[in-house]
């Protein structure tokens, strides 16, 4: 390794044998009552539709309901199984919507459990009903910032529609609801650890329903029609979740290479995310690949990063034939091999970007207000176009929420990306540094995908990311690591 550089530190047979307090026991060991208890009416919904025999309607309702009272019911004492039915449900939210009234649905109830649990368990143990754990105050802060462009968008159009936007609103309302109340019903370091466990296998089953829809489609003549809709029913968010999803997994990959057993579990894994991956011809979440990939590198050590880029540049230059067609066809169309002029995508995108940019010349502090932009972008753009989203998530927040939230955003997830690196050279057992290096690759991705999409708008994309964001903040206060001050790193 080169001099000065510094790495992610292997524990010592000493400080092996020696855990955090909290880790003594078997941590995981709830797992798999978990998976028993909610593996059962997962398999009876999912394995049908893998298998293009999808259940009948009122079938899909009796197992529904039947399991909602069992985990409601559970909740109360130990929402373990709440939350774990949430993250296996978040992906499939558009899918099986599961509507029993209006305005209430399966991710509602699910949510209003959350919230019903949350105050249980506050009461019963006398606690605060918001902990002040790392990312509250910036989450907080971001929550308000940001729902101010709720009456800001009542005084830009004159008359508001609250009414007809209220599905929008509530729908905002959701990653608030989603990170204060899992930031609050998890107990420990050790709990935190088994909900990273349900977002990787919540990613696994996503993974495998893509995988079986590219079996049909790889044959298909056109990119558009072999697109991968996933249970997100739309290619560049299936795109942007496989990427999320893949944070905290991959971490544990690059932490634990020479593992026999890490490589049986993760070499087939890997094979389908890739494909299912590239069978989304999403450009963004290519892209964001390569970031999170190489922002882990970076944390895990320079000469890690050194490889990683010399391996990549080096299959590029001289052996591009093993790069997967459909990244290469999908690049490919980004410029008209003919004119060399930018494919109509990416011209959009370009206008739409500078629309936006005029708006937030002219509004910088508050913006024109939550979800004005489609109503407002035909003042800004020098040609008329039909696409209504800004196409890039940062633009999306500083046009119609503010600069002050946009950055607040952005700290957000700058913070993520430093208290990672931190929990991920400093933590106490690989566990800890697997979460933290999760952390900084989860920022990355964030950083880079959303440069290219609004991929932070709808919680079936981005509800693994601030559940995340929690699972670092626990293990970060576990590891006493959560204040400014922090041991010096272990050599």
């Amino acid at each position: 390794m080169a001099s000065g550089q510094q790495a992610i530190p292997v524990p010592s047979a000493a400080s092996a044998s020696a855990p955090p307090p909290l880790l003594q026991d078997k941590w995981w060991r709830p797992v798999y009552t978990t998976f028993i208890a909610l593996g059962i009416p997962c398999a009876l919904v999912l394995l049908p539709a893998l298998l293009d025999h999808p259940l009948p309607v009122y079938l899909l309702y009796a197992i529904a309901g039947t399991a909602g009272v069992v985990i409601a019911m559970r909740a109360m004492r130990d929402p373990e199984w709440l939350m774990a039915a949430f993250i296996l449900y978040i992906p499939f939210t558009r899918m099986y919507v599961a509507p029993i009234a209006p305005g209430i649905n399966a991710t509602n109830m699910l949510e209003a459990l959350l919230i019903l649990a949350w105050g249980v368990r506050c009461v019963r143990e006398g606690r605060p009903f918001f902990a002040r754990m790392p990312f509250t105050r910036l989450m907080a802060a971001w929550a308000v910032l940001s729902l101010l462009s709720v009456p800001t968008a009542a005084v830009t159009m004159g008359s508001y529609f609250i009414g007809e936007q209220a599905e929008r609103i509530k729908g905002w309302l959701d990653q608030f609801i989603l990170f204060f109340a899992f930031l609050n019903l998890i107990r420990d370091g050790a709990m935190a650890r088994r909900v990273a466990i349900y977002l990787a296998v919540g990613t696994l089953i996503v993974i495998l329903f893509g995988f079986s829809e590219w079996q049909d489609k790889r044959t298909y003549a056109s990119i558009e029609a072999a697109r991968l809709l996933g249970p997100q029913m739309q290619p560049n968010d299936l795109g942007a979740f496989l990427v999320y999803g893949a944070a905290l997994p991959m971490a544990w990959l690059v932490l634990n290479p020479w593992r026999l057993m890490t490589w049986v579990v993760a070499a087939p894994t890997a094979y389908m995310l890739f494909r299912v991956l590239f069978g989304t011809f999403s450009r963004g979440g290519f892209v964001a690949l390569v970031f999170m990939v190489a922002a882990a590198m970076l944390v895990r050590g320079r000469t890690w990063l050194a490889i990683a880029i010399m391996g990549g540049i080096g299959v590029v230059q001289l052996a591009p034939e093993l790069l997967p067609s459909s990244v290469l066809d999908r690049m490919s169309q980004t410029t008209d091999e003919n004119t060399g002029q930018l494919d109509t995508s990416a011209q959009t995108r370009i206008i739409l970007w500078a629309a936006a940019e005029r708006i937030i010349a002219e509004n910088p502090v508050l913006g024109t207000g939550f979800d004005t932009f489609p109503s407002l972008k035909g003042r800004y753009t020098e040609v008329e176009v039909h696409e209504s989203d800004n196409h890039n998530m940062f633009l999306y927040i500083g046009s119609q929420m503010g600069l002050p939230a946009l950055g607040t955003f952005i700290l957000i997830f700058l913070a993520c990306f430093v208290r990672g690196a931190r929990l991920a050279l400093r933590g106490q057992e690989r566990t800890a540094q697997a979460v933290g290096l999760g952390g900084c690759a989860i920022a990355a991705a964030v950083f880079s995908v959303n440069m290219f999409g609004s991929r932070m708008v709808d919680i079936v994309v981005m509800g693994y990311v601030w559940i995340t964001v929690v699972v670092l903040s626990h293990v970060l206060v576990e590891q006493g690591l959560a204040g400014r001050k922090t041991p010096p790193a272990r050599r």
